[in-house]
């Protein structure tokens, strides 16, 4: 029976995967026989393949199916074989060119798999074919190698740009050229030089020459000149070979129909961030770098590619560029969030473009955590050292945090900005760039932001407003108005801490009971690595130390199977969502000691976000138990951990020096540390604090209006210290008005909620508001993430076979601990109401800025010793 022919651009694309999958096994079988005519081929094909035959095979059989491939979109009509493509593209000389001659020259020993190929190119039938044909392949790679490849192409960040995210950079570019740089032609002005380091198939090539067309015929110049001129300086990198040899025969082909008189394209196949070849250019030319490189995180070694970026070449005397970016000694926690290969290209486009001799630009569209994550400090410095001016355009995008938007990039849900950078003249480290920010809406859906992107007539045209001028602060506006005077709540509570990380989940359980049960499976299991779930942190033959007093103990791996259960303590797991624990540093990763050491009945904390922007629900929520590090949440924890007390005896509190003399001077009383904890809990722990500075609380680090009423001040701490006593479970309602209409009578499988009825398993709870079952926290479900972690297949990761240990019966304690939750939501909810409405006096009325209160000094930010 006769094969479907493929009709979207999808099945071609798993269709030519298929093929050539065959066609590279088959090239790999050929290169490594015995007397193999395609030895000599691949020992000579291209630096790019030093990966030996595998990696000759694997180019070659792409640059060969894309090549047929193109060769059959832009010509219908012709048969689908390799030895027509070769005549086709016999004016066009590059790498594709070579890759179907060396296919038509070899044929004998890989025709099965050519015949194959061909066979599966001309099975797209006509009709199809003109559906496909729009763009004339330019995003049908990223389709190919996804099915051809998933993990090549999450490692190459093969994620092509759409169009009109190009042609906002495009229009960037060209208006500082004409406007800063007196280049009235922009990218087709004679002075300009133009390189985009990972050009995929071209996607950003071919804009600039459509541009620099336009502009030509603008300006009524000589066209041909114009378009010969920029088929010399328009540069292009690309590591891998199947959309290396496309791009560069599209790009050649579209200088040559623009009119220029060129041989070949300037597409290189060339890893950019390996030891550079820089080319000599004249003076005063302009240096523009465009582009949107890979996102991928691994620290590279000196052989792998990108490794001079991050090691330099001692040999030679050259350093590190990437050490302008990295924290001071390249610690700090956060450095980790550096090695990451859109960091790298962002390092070597600012030296490429605007640190060498002349003016420069360079424009991005890469992941935005560098505007504001605390590991980019040095990465902003040297931005606002080299550079003039620079432009963020956030595009939002992140489909993970608080406060998700749409994507312009399918399937990606980094957040992502695009960055221009200028320098002018000769860099003046002693002045710091000018700073502009503008961001999408993040009401706007993928559709409405590639609108708003294509019709973009003026780079100057969008809403900018000023950002911070620090050398190291984000680069976005600072807290503007009366919000930028509060203190933030880091400067009144100066120690904040990262919450504990087992790194695994079998050591948390919802009873005691089973996490003897699972301690009796570790110590019973034939392997006890797997069982355990070894780290690279830890592994079962590291001994550990006792978190409180840090006294040794032996390795897992020592103990006998009887050995007794560790410590069992309660903690908080997740907002409003106690479990249970082995709290020892053995079992998980990063425990923190100076948590459990600090920890005591008096204890309170605060959560909240501290390098993330908050979304619906209340800005910081208290517990009374050492929380977990995604409690706030469930995800993005960060040191958001704030004490109450600095020492388990609540002798030391965790509060600036002289903030308490200076509040009460001003309220002529003594103001405990207890009451300020209170108070900032009134003023920060509901929903109107997100919903008043909706747009503040974008940026990270809460901040807190602190009043001069006494009145208000009290009122305020009352009411913070009577929610503190719900959310810690030590006031907890003795009823309310959910009550149990039909029991749990199992382990239930699923929970829903409708028309004020809260089903679990058999069971009935009722009545259950809305706003009950919807009480959210920054984007978690607080009802439902605590049933998700009672039911009978939790929700979530597993870490080890230990996890599968669970209740094996619905306690009438869980229905108890069920109701006192909802219980807890229905009290917060009134008082939340009285919260919005002293909040809203306190702003309104006056109230203490930050310069007039004491700075935390660097031991108070320290964690306490001993």
């Amino acid at each position: 029976m006769r094969r479907q022919a493929p009709k979207s651009s999808r099945e071609v694309a798993a269709r030519l995967a298929a093929s050539c999958r065959t066609l590279r096994d088959a090239l790999l079988a050929a290169v490594t026989a015995p007397g193999s005519r395609l030895r000599t081929l691949a020992d000579a094909w291209s630096p790019a393949t030093r990966g030996g035959e595998a990696e000759f095979a694997e180019a070659l059989a792409q640059t060969i199916t894309y090549g047929l491939w193109s060769d059959r979109l832009a010509h219908p009509e012709a048969r689908a074989e390799v030895a027509g493509a070769c005549t086709r593209l016999g004016e066009t000389p590059g790498p594709l060119l070579r890759a179907m001659r060396a296919a038509a020259e070899h044929r004998g020993e890989i025709g099965a798999a050519l015949d194959e190929l061909e066979a599966t190119v001309a099975a797209i039938e006509d009709a199809s074919l003109a559906g496909l044909r729009e763009g004339e392949g330019t995003y049908f790679y990223e389709e190919f190698l996804a099915a051809y490849d998933a993990r090549l192409r999450r490692e190459a960040g093969a994620y092509y740009t759409p169009a009109e995210v190009v042609h906002a950079q495009i229009v960037a570019v060209r208006e500082l050229l004409q406007r800063e740089l007196a280049a009235p032609l922009g990218f087709a002005a004679p002075n300009v030089t133009v390189i985009d380091p990972a050009c995929g198939t071209g996607v950003y090539p071919l804009a600039i020459v459509d541009d620099a067309l336009r502009t030509a015929r603008a300006g009524g110049g000589d066209v041909e000149a114009c378009m010969t001129r920029l088929g010399e300086s328009l540069v292009a990198h690309e590591v891998l070979a199947g959309p290396h040899a496309a791009a560069h025969a599209r790009v050649t082909r579209a200088l040559r129909d623009a009119g220029g008189r060129v041989q070949a394209s300037r597409v290189m196949l060339r890893d950019t961030l390996a030891r550079p070849q820089l080319e000599a250019t004249d003076a005063g030319q302009i240096r523009v770098c465009i582009g949107n490189p890979p996102y991928d995180r691994r620290e590279l070694t000196e052989d792998d590619r990108g490794g001079w970026i991050r090691h330099g070449d001692p040999g030679r005397g050259e350093r590190a560029l990437l050490g302008d970016f990295l924290p001071e000694g390249a610690l700090g926690r956060h450095a980790k969030n550096l090695y990451n290969a859109y960091v790298y290209f962002w390092r070597w486009a600012l030296w490429w473009s605007c640190e060498q001799d002349g003016p420069g630009i360079v424009c991005l569209i890469t992941p935005s955590s560098y505007l504001r994550g605390p590991g980019f400090a040095a990465m902003r410095r040297h931005l606002r050292e080299v550079l003039d001016a620079l432009w963020i355009l956030d595009l939002g995008g992140d489909a993970l945090g608080p406060r998700r938007s749409a994507n312009v990039f399918k399937g990606v849900r980094t957040p992502v900005c695009i960055a221009v950078g200028l320098r002018r003249a000769e860099i003046q480290r002693s002045r710091a760039a000018v700073l502009w920010y503008a961001r999408l809406a993040d009401s706007q859906q993928r559709e409405e932001k590639l609108l708003a992107l294509g019709a973009l007539q003026s780079w100057h045209s969008l809403e900018w407003a000023r950002a911070a001028d620090a050398w190291e602060a984000p680069l976005v506006p600072g807290a503007s108005g009366d919000h930028g005077d509060w203190p933030r709540l880091i400067d009144l509570f100066p120690w904040q801490h990262a919450g504990a990380q087992w790194k695994r989940t079998w050591p948390i359980a919802v009873t005691p009971e089973v996490l003897e049960r699972r301690w009796r499976g570790l110590l019973r299991a034939e392997d006890r690595a797997a069982a355990f779930r070894e780290s690279e942190a830890w592994t079962i033959a590291r001994p550990g130390a006792d978190l409180l007093d840090g006294s040794p103990l032996p390795p897992l791996a020592s103990l006998p199977v009887d050995a007794p259960m560790p410590r069992v303590a309660r903690i908080s797991w997740r907002s409003l969502d106690r479990r249970w624990c082995l709290a020892d540093a053995r079992l998980g990763d990063r425990l923190r000691p100076a948590l459990w050491r600090a920890h005591g009945p008096s204890q309170l904390y605060l959560t909240t976000l501290l390098s993330s922007g908050l979304s619906r629900g209340p800005a910081v929520m208290g517990c009374a138990e050492v929380p977990d590090l995604h409690h706030f949440r469930g995800s993005f924890g960060d040191k958001g951990v704030i004490p109450l007390w600095r020492d388990a005896m609540a002798r030391q509190a965790n509060v600036t020096r002289g903030l308490l003399d200076v509040l009460g001077d001003m309220f002529s009383r003594t103001v405990a540390a207890e009451e300020l904890f209170a108070y900032v809990y009134g003023c920060l722990g509901h929903p109107g604090y997100v919903d008043a500075l909706a747009e503040e609380v974008a940026e990270p680090g809460p901040r807190v209006p602190l009043t001069r009423d006494e009145r208000l001040f009290s009122r305020c701490a009352a009411v913070g210290a009577e929610l503190l006593g719900l959310h810690t479970f030590r006031a907890v309602p003795t009823a309310g008005a959910a009550r149990c209409v039909a029991p749990v009578r199992e382990v239930p499988a699923k929970s829903s909620w409708t028309a004020g009825v809260l089903s679990v398993g058999s069971g009935r709870f009722a009545p259950v508001a809305a706003e009950i079952w919807g009480y959210e926290v920054s984007g978690l479900k607080v009802v439902s993430s605590w049933l998700a972690g009672r039911m009978l297949e939790p929700r979530g990761r597993t870490s080890s076979p230990l996890d599968a240990v669970r209740p094996i019966v619905w306690s009438e304690a869980m229905t108890q601990e069920l109701l006192e939750l909802l219980w807890v939501l229905e009290r917060s909810w009134e008082l939340h109401r009285v919260q919005a409405e002293i909040f809203a006096q306190i702003v309104a009325g006056e109230k203490v800025p930050a310069s007039e209160l004491p700075t935390p000094t660097a031991s108070e930010r320290s964690e306490p010793r001993g």
